[in-house]
């Protein structure tokens, strides 16, 4: 999908410190930061709308640091995106490029 101002592929970028899904319809991963505010935190990407989605990933930080996960030409999520946190301590933000305009 291309941006119709600048021509340019539009990227995304989500914070949340609660499971909730992002988007819905298809999108690639670009990169994710955990950060444990206060205690550990760990948080979980589905590509699905909810957590019975399909598991693309497991992240881990400890408390007072963060965890970078940078996915080099991106992964593609065909159903949405999902975002599961241990806690509200759990402080994540996501970029990603939509295929389809579906912002929840």
């Amino acid at each position: 999908m291309e941006d119709d101002i600048q021509g340019i592929p539009e990227s995304r970028m989500e914070y949340t410190n609660t499971s909730r899904c992002l988007f819905v319809g298809p999108l690639v991963f670009k990169s994710c930061n955990l950060a444990g505010d206060g205690a550990n935190a760990d948080c979980q990407l589905y590509d699905g709308l909810n957590a019975n989605g399909e598991l693309k990933g497991h992240l881990e930080s400890l408390s007072g640091t963060t965890f970078h996960l940078d996915v080099n030409g991106g992964v593609l999520f065909r159903t949405g995106l999902y975002i599961s946190v241990n806690a509200a301590t759990s402080k994540v933000t996501v970029v990603y490029e939509p295929a389809s305009p579906k912002k929840v």
